[in-house]
């Protein structure tokens, strides 16, 4: 679930990507905010349940110029504290992607998350009792013409405070990362050069209109992938994916669960929910 778990990332300031990040007339742009229930479980069974531990959102915008299409992609989320067991925890991620035609000509990523190692119950109690640390992992890059660059930072000494200073933890943030230099690049094969960060490849998955998707993607530098399924729904006008996430040696890491309007994909989930951890699952709901 690391993935997911580092996936769950994001905002503000996106004029302070990478030189490819300075803003355009946007076309379309969709928001929604969502609020989280967590479940937490053990041997999978569900022990116990509580509403608004949490909150995010999902942006999307885009635009359209000199025949390339630019798409802004930003996903957010953190926990309430008073809420969520005095549980601070919040993490941001925002790609933004330029198509020539169909194909990926570049891609740039950022994104931070409060820096936490529970592997169980008891440790995540633990970790309540010690409270908040400061420190926080932050990743930069970027892909094109065939090279993946790579910037993974370990950020500490930061005053933590909740997800509605969100903004200010970014501008932080992003001047670390500035200041330790160019991310280091490394060489990828011919066939990876079209290979798009996480976000964008769960966007295709949910505008694909096969049964079954394949997308490889790039996360940390590394080559994983993306193997999608539509599900059956209730819900009229409603599409279920199922998603399970791979290394580059095809082990699952972890699955996730979303839930949109079939017509609409571009707008983000009406839901969804994944596991980033054994023993506890987080449920989204769009408000």
């Amino acid at each position: 679930m690391e993935i997911l778990r580092r996936t769950f990332l994001r905002w503000a300031g996106l004029a302070a990507l990478p030189a490819a990040a300075a803003r355009i007339p946007e076309a379309r742009v969709y928001e929604c905010q969502y609020r989280a229930r967590a479940t937490v479980l053990m041997l999978s069974v569900p022990l116990l349940r509580r509403d608004e531990v949490g909150s995010g959102y999902f942006r999307m915008a885009e635009s359209l110029e000199a025949g390339k299409r630019e798409l802004r992609l930003e996903f957010g989320a953190g926990s309430i504290p008073a809420r969520a067991a005095g549980l601070n925890r919040l993490g941001i991620f925002e790609e933004r992607i330029v198509e020539s035609g169909s194909l990926l000509e570049s891609a740039h990523y950022f994104g931070f998350m409060t820096a936490s190692n529970e592997k169980d119950l008891h440790e995540a109690q633990a970790a309540l009792r010690r409270g908040g640390s400061g420190s926080f992992s932050a990743i930069q890059g970027r892909i094109e013409r065939g090279r993946v660059s790579n910037l993974l930072l370990r950020v500490g000494g930061l005053t933590v405070g909740d997800w509605t200073k969100r903004e200010v933890l970014t501008t932080e943030i992003r001047a670390r990362l500035s200041a330790a230099g160019e991310a280091p690049a490394t060489n990828s094969t011919r066939d990876e050069e079209l290979c798009p960060p996480f976000l964008y490849a769960v966007s295709r998955a949910m505008r694909s209109t096969a049964e079954t998707f394949g997308q490889r993607f790039v996360h940390n530098g590394k080559l994983h992938h993306l193997e999608s399924e539509r599900q059956r729904c209730a819900e009229p006008g409603v599409s279920e994916l199922l998603g399970r996430i791979q290394d580059g040696g095809r082990k699952e890491l972890s699955t996730f669960r979303l839930w949109y309007a079939t017509d609409h994909p571009e707008q983000g989930p009406l839901r969804f929910e994944f596991r980033p951890r054994s023993f506890l699952r987080l449920t989204f709901e769009r408000v």
